[in-house]
């Protein structure tokens, strides 16, 4: 009941009714169904609408009492008259549905009011239909749990296929396989190097990119296979009735050649490749986590061999996981009771023939598998995380041997120690630096610090400062493996370094391959031009020596001088000079 309206109605009943024709005309325009009663339950006004009520009598003739405004069943609900129960303020508001006489059922919000005046007392009651704003109500919310229910099952950025969803058909799937005897293949689709598009571009262009991948996944796929996103930039694809491996080879071909296609993200041409890992059933596994593990193990088989790839499972990449595992679990147990060890490779200055230094290498013995590669075992360490723990135990070891050494009135030039991205990018790394110094007692001077030319290059702004915050401290600086990143020269310029590193890859060939010489040659050229001093590695023959030495380079290691050495077997060469020989085939040995 409109505020105004009830208003009205109460200053003419307290009136005594005095302006009839002016309330008459007034409930004539109500939509809604007004009634006044009085005690008794005799109806002095109605509008006149009730009629239109099934069950409401059609006569003409005024309508006397409140019975007769409502039909039975109405009634019948309540335990005494409607106009009793309200005065007694047992009933104040309430809902009801009611059949027109068209047919129709429609729900009325029925409110009373009493008033009081001159002794007497009054009942208003207004029924307001609500049967459009109830069905408004209830398909909103039947639309709010249709999308309720979407977003469970439905990946919202891409609209494909969420985890939840994926493994309910895939188990349908598996089931429809094994009742048909026929093959599935699972495809786990993982996009190569996504987190560059993040970083350089933003999330939001990242998220549209997804977007635009979910799209040409759908596009290159048929209508009964399914396609879900599992989380990040990893799908998953179900391909049924598979006759033959050719066939998930021709599928595969054609989603990478899709994926790689550019984007347009914001006025960029964004490609990225995808690397594909595929396990079949039954082959492979007969229940979908033992498909989906095996698929994985593929995938990260296609990124090792170089990405944009499709990689099909075998039962060799388990066992290479499982000793992979007992690996990792041997190697923490190592670092953690200190049975790794350094080993030492001497740095040569060209003029001079003396030891200008020597590079810290860690090395692994096993109790059982015997000596362990760090080919093997690094890669392992950066994946896993060790790396961290592990290079901080190299680096602290290599600093308080060194000062040993110096302690004994041995003088080495410097001690070089690699750092790993990981352990470079972590946290509070120059505090790291301060507390191993302070811990070993060595002065900053003889401590260098080598990082790869692509570690560098990750955030060069980042780098500048921390390399500025080691060289303030005193420590030198060197980046390794030189010539195989990207650096920029405008940051190189920047990098407060000392020393330059030729990659073993340019060493090897250097004496017959005019590409390599050529290469090796402009990198001591530009390390003298700005002043900076250039070391080479995998130095393994004379010839390679030799072209180094005429080209001016300041300072080799490797093989043909001497391999990595114990402590040990250092501390004696240094003690015993005159085991620097040259042999009769022309070969300078250390040792």
């Amino acid at each position: 009941m409109p505020s105004l309206l009830q208003s009205q109605l109460s200053d003419l009943l307290a009136s005594g009714f005095g302006a009839v024709d002016l309330l008459d005309t007034l409930l004539q325009s109500q939509p809604s169904l007004v009634s006044v009663v009085d005690e008794q339950g005799q109806v002095l006004l109605f509008s006149p609408n009730h009629r239109m009520l099934s069950g409401v009598s059609e006569e003409p003739e005024p309508i006397q009492h409140i019975d007769a405004l409502f039909p039975p069943f109405i009634r019948q609900r309540f335990s005494a008259p409607l106009h009793e129960l309200v005065l007694q303020e047992d009933l104040t508001r309430w809902e009801m549905s009611v059949q027109h006489r068209d047919g129709q059922v429609h729900l009325y919000d029925v409110q009373h009011w009493v008033f009081e005046g001159e002794g007497q007392r009054w009942v208003l009651t207004a029924a307001s239909d609500v049967s459009g704003q109830r069905r408004a109500q209830n398909e909103t919310q039947l639309e709010q749990k249709s999308q309720l229910n979407y977003l469970s099952f439905h990946d919202p950025l891409t609209g494909l296929a969420n985890r939840s969803l994926f493994y309910d058909r895939a188990h349908k799937s598996l089931s429809r396989s094994k009742r048909h005897q026929s093959s599935i293949a699972l495809l786990l689709i993982d996009l190569d190097r996504f987190k560059n598009i993040n970083d350089s571009l933003g999330h939001d262009a990242g998220d549209y990119f997804l977007k635009q991948i979910a799209q040409r996944l759908g596009d290159a796929l048929r209508d009964t296979d399914t396609v879900a996103r599992l989380g990040g930039d990893e799908f998953v694809v179900i391909l049924e009735n598979i006759a033959q491996a050719e066939d998930i080879v021709s599928i595969t071909e054609k989603l990478l050649s899709n994926l790689s296609k550019p984007i347009d993200v914001s006025g960029h041409e964004v490609a990225c490749t995808a690397s594909i890992g595929v396990a079949l059933y039954p082959k492979d596994g007969d229940s979908i986590d033992q498909l989906l593990k095996h698929a994985d193990l593929a995938m990260y088989k296609a990124k090792a061999q170089g990405k944009n790839r499709t990689q099909f499972y075998v039962q060799a990449m388990t066992d290479t996981a499982v000793n992979y595992l007992l690996l990792e679990n041997d190697l923490r147990k190592a670092i953690d009771n200190g049975d790794l060890c350094l080993h030492f490779q001497p740095q040569v200055d060209l003029q001079s023939r003396l030891i200008a230094g020597v590079e810290a290498l860690v090395r692994w013995e096993h109790p059982e598998r015997g000596m362990i590669s760090p080919g093997e075992f690094i890669p392992l360490a950066e994946e896993t995380g060790l790396i961290e723990p592990l290079g901080d135990w190299v680096l602290l070891e290599a600093c308080q041997r060194f000062q040993a050494w110096m302690s004994q009135g041995i003088h080495l030039g410097k001690v070089a120690v690699n750092l790993s991205s990981r352990q470079f990018r972590q946290e509070h790394f120059e505090q790291t630096i301060v507390k191993t110094l302070l811990q070993s007692r060595l002065s900053p001077e003889y401590l260098e610090l080598e990082l790869t030319e692509s570690t560098a290059m990750e955030n060069a702004a980042e780098t500048i400062e921390l390399l500025n915050a080691f060289a303030n401290m005193g420590v030198s600086l060197a980046i390794d493996d030189f010539g195989t990143g990207y650096s920029s020269l405008a940051y190189l310029k920047r990098f407060p370094i000392n020393k330059l590193k030729i990659d073993r890859s340019f060493i090897h060939d250097i004496d017959t391959n005019e590409a390599d010489a050529a290469i090796a040659k402009s990198i001591i050229d530009l390390a003298h031009n700005m002043t900076l001093q250039v070391i080479a590695e995998g130095v393994e023959r004379m010839n390679q020596a030799q072209w180094l030495m005429d080209h001016h380079c300041d300072q080799v290691q490797g093989f043909y001088y001497s391999r990595p050495l114990t402590e040990a077997a250092l501390l004696e060469l240094v003690r015993n000079p005159q085991r620097m020989v040259v042999s009769s085939s022309g070969v300078r040995l250390l040792v």
